[in-house]
């Protein structure tokens, strides 16, 4: 959840910088667009490093069930 708030300040203080810096409609829209494109780009990374965890994991606990039924196997001839 830290990362996300930081990610989200961290775009949030992009948009204001680029908007300070404009003072036109047009030039308002363009950073505006540029700001969201920024934050989709950091979901999707985000995103990416949640689905390489949750893959990992369940390597992790599919391992450990394999071993278990090894174990009960074992026990049980």
């Amino acid at each position: 959840m830290a990362v996300k708030r930081m990610r989200c300040a961290l775009g949030a203080l992009l948009v204001g910088a680029a908007l300070a810096g404009c003072n036109t409609a047009q030039g308002v829209k363009k950073d505006v667009q540029r700001g969201g494109e920024v934050a989709g780009e950091a979901i999707q990374k985000g995103g990416e490093a949640v689905e390489k965890a949750m893959h990992k994991a369940g390597e992790v606990v599919g391992e450990g069930m394999k071993k278990g039924g090894e174990a009960v196997q074992k026990v049980t001839e």
